[in-house]
């Protein structure tokens, strides 16, 4: 038996309909691939903002340690009783010092905290990149099963096409 017409007509705008959806399966993957290029942008950024919170972090340590020392030289002027204009002097000048380095520290911390924020939001894309990948690992799953289906129905359709003969002695045989 010939395939009708009507068939053949059906079969190539199936055939033109699975074009058109690999043709969007295609586009949908070179955007996800976009985004996964954005995504790691975001990821070297966050280790780079991580670096910089741990030079921040080096540097409070230190000032924190430059503010001990500055308290413990205020303290031992205090002790002295010769040269107390001298001292009153340092006193004064220390105590300037503390409160820049105080701000600075202060400065400091709203940057930390600013980092932690973006850490937390760099958390949320790694997160979006995963469930990104989960995605694209589903749509190229997708992908490969109507390729496979495709596969399927053109060796039908060249069964169908050899004839009738064809396909009763096939028939015969199961």
């Amino acid at each position: 038996m010939i395939p009708s017409v009507d068939f053949v007509e059906q079969l190539k705008s199936d055939n033109e309909l699975l074009q058109l959806q690999l043709q969007d399966l295609e586009y949908m993957i070179r955007l996800r691939e976009e985004e996964l290029d954005s995504l790691r942008e975001t990821a070297s950024l966050a280790v780079e903002l991580q670096s910089r919170l741990d030079i921040n972090l080096h540097e409070i340590a230190q000032m924190q340690q430059f503010i001990g020392n500055q308290q413990q030289q205020v303290e031992g002027a205090t002790k002295r009783e010769a040269n107390l204009e001298t001292e009153m002097l340092q006193s004064v000048q220390t105590e300037t010092a503390y409160h820049t380095i105080k701000e600075q520290f202060l400065s400091t911390q709203a940057a930390l905290t600013d980092l932690h924020q973006q850490l937390a939001d760099t958390t949320a894309l790694y997160h979006q990149l995963s469930n990104l990948k989960s995605k694209v690992a589903l749509l190229e799953s997708s992908l490969a099963i109507a390729v496979l289906d495709n596969g399927f129905l053109k060796e039908e359709l060249d069964l169908y096409r050899k004839g009738p003969s064809i396909h009763s002695s096939t028939a015969e045989k199961e």
